[in-house]
């Protein structure tokens, strides 16, 4: 990466402090590109270089945590790979990302991360060869990553929408609670 796309990158993430703060303060309806600009101390132009506007901002947000979060599961040594395990990274990463995903939840903007995932799910699927994976058709993958995808969606929404959301490993070991009951029907 040379020193202007350094700078370019540096700008963005500029910008998305300067959103988040701001959605702390204001409804996300009343925020304008004016005001992340100068929230962020940088001009109206040098957003539009990286945004078409404030749901481009988030957009790039939801691609960022979501290729970090990826990132995060391919660290886990797949042959070694447990349920626990994955639960324990899903939890300990979003747990660091808490506070902008509550504003973003009290804003209404969460749900969009959802529709974001879910056409992907297949394709994560693929990346992992966890030991409860089955060899099915793409349409049977889809199917189970959908559901896969909307319960940890419904699952961070309600969790880290609360005032005081549990500890990360609270969250492990309620799941694997319920998991380890629906598995011994």
């Amino acid at each position: 990466m040379n020193g202007q796309e350094r700078l370019a990158e540096q700008s963005r993430e500029w910008l998305l402090q300067a959103l988040f703060e701001l959605l702390g303060q204001l409804d996300y309806s009343r925020i304008t590109v004016k005001d992340i600009s100068e929230t962020a101390k940088l001009s109206r132009r040098t957003f539009y270089r990286s945004f078409k506007n404030k749901g481009d901002l988030i957009n790039y947000y939801g691609d960022q945590v979501i290729k970090r979060y990826i990132e995060s599961l391919k660290n886990i040594e797949t042959a070694e790979m447990s349920f626990e395990q994955v639960l324990t990274v899903f939890f300990n990463f979003w747990w660091q990302e808490r506070q902008k995903i509550k504003l973003l939840i009290q804003q209404d903007l969460f749900i969009g991360f959802l529709a974001k995932m879910t056409p992907n799910a297949v394709n994560i699927y693929d990346l992992f060869k966890a030991p409860w994976h089955i060899k099915g058709s793409k349409q049977e993958i889809s199917y189970i990553m959908s559901f896969s995808v909307g319960g940890f969606w419904n699952i961070l929404n309600t969790w880290l929408g609360q005032e005081n959301p549990e500890k990360p490993q609270k969250m492990v070991n309620i799941l694997l609670k319920g998991f380890k009951k629906i598995n011994s029907w």
